[in-house]
């Protein structure tokens, strides 16, 4: 159980207020907050301004902009609002030195994602208004596409980021009320126009945000749309506790749905990954390289930056290593590696974000990853089970295996020869 944890009422996932003994999560952030008349609020006000002055100069961008909307959020991202809601407060925790923890809160009506790290700026503000404008590079950072927030107007039409240095809110209702003064159109773009709000206002008639803002230095707050807490409550109910495998920086992720609650922790211990899912404890041992991309690959590279480097990591599962594992892009693909465990990079995938596609870019990621697991396979052996590493290889080729599955196999087998 976590120390910041009071389970003795009976609420269980509530972070205890009156008992200092249990501790909170501890920020990098002064305690307090700061109202919308702060700067990051002007920064807010104006570049909503340059918006809307964009928009009457160039009346196509209303359009371009609600369109590029509304495919996100029926394309690939229609089911992953947790996916990425939780990809962004492990990026903000990435830049906190003592905060660790992001916790997932949905009720009746409201989906909470609430951490301790670094609260946002108007570097984070822009990613947000802008898609295709990350700036994380070469970095722990793993949302790296600067769009996945978009995601979230599948199941509100008026999202919060409250965080220590601003709140503010999109709300499609005045959105469109805006740009059709200047532009009008027959659909309008709902993240390009945020307003700064005043969160003690929202904390006086919320008593879960009230809680949230106690320790969280950052918390989003989503008004649900009619029909969409059942997809959120499977969400909560699949999300997949290995993701904490690949973000040293986080320890501690909770995701609430009223009286279920999944507590998920990882530990370390003697070269071995330790990951409470709430129901048992799974032993994992992690290998990881960065390649160095050729010119060819960098051409090909699905990264909004210019990166040039990938990390790429191989999760073991000590306990199972004769199952096939799968390849992830920090959240499972569709994709089955046949090497034990999880092959972990930021692969070049398709619209949905689950299918690799072929490409010098992956070829290459594929390659390294096979030399490094070779490299590394004897490090799952033990002196009472010496040849158990072999367990963790590749069955032989089957009809219908992906091409790039096929390279894997054949990689790793000529890595493997004559050692």
């Amino acid at each position: 159980m976590k120390r910041e944890y009071d389970f003795s009422g009976g609420e269980r996932g509530r972070y205890c207020r009156e008992n200092a003994g249990l501790g909170f999560p501890v920020s990098d952030e002064k305690p307090d907050w700061t109202g919308p008349e702060g700067p990051l609020g002007a920064f807010i006000r104006e570049e909503t301004k340059k918006t809307l002055d964009a928009y009457r100069a160039q009346p196509s961008l209303v359009t371009e902009h609600a369109n590029f909307e509304h495919d996100t959020v029926h394309g690939g991202y229609a089911h992953r609002q947790l996916f990425e809601l939780v990809q962004n407060s492990a990026d903000a925790l990435l830049g906190a030195r003592k905060g660790k923890s992001i916790l997932i809160r949905l009720t009746e009506d409201f989906l909470y994602c609430a951490d301790d790290g670094a609260s946002i700026d108007e570097d984070g503000v822009a990613r947000i208004m802008f898609a295709h404008m990350s700036s994380k590079r070469n970095t722990g950072a793993i949302g790296r596409f600067g769009i996945g927030f978009n995601s979230v107007l599948g199941v509100t039409d008026a999202p919060e980021f409250h965080s220590r240095r601003c709140s503010f809110r999109f709300d499609r209702t005045r959105a469109a009320e805006q740009v059709a003064k200047v532009a009008p159109a027959e659909r309008y773009p709902v993240l390009r126009l945020p307003e700064p709000i005043d969160h003690r206002r929202e904390m006086e008639t919320d008593e879960e945000l009230y809680e949230l803002m106690s320790w969280a230095t950052n918390v989003v707050r989503l008004p649900l749309k009619t029909g969409t807490h059942g997809d959120l409550a499977k969400q909560i109910r699949d999300f997949p506790p290995q993701f904490l495998l690949f973000v040293d920086h986080v320890r501690y992720l909770t995701l609430e749905d009223g009286e279920f609650s999944r507590d998920l922790i990882l530990h370390c211990r003697n070269g071995e990954l330790l990951l409470d899912t709430g129901t048992d404890t799974e032993r994992w041992r992690r290998f990881e390289t960065v390649h160095a991309l050729s010119a060819e690959a960098q051409a090909d590279s699905p990264l909004h930056d210019s990166s040039e480097i990938a990390p790429i990591q191989w999760a073991a599962p000590l306990d199972r290593l004769d199952r096939p594992g799968d390849f992830w892009a920090f959240f499972p693909t569709h994709v089955a590696s046949l090497v034990a465990g999880i092959l972990n990079a930021p692969w070049k995938t398709n619209e949905n974000r689950q299918d690799l596609l072929p490409g010098p870019y992956n070829e290459e990621l594929i390659e390294a990853a096979a030399k490094m697991i070779a490299d590394n396979l004897p490090e799952i052996a033990t002196k009472s089970d010496p040849v158990r590493h072999l367990d963790a290889l590749p069955h032989e080729h089957q009809a219908g295996d992906p091409e790039l599955v096929n390279r894997l196999r054949k990689r790793l087998f000529s890595s493997l020869h004559g050692r």
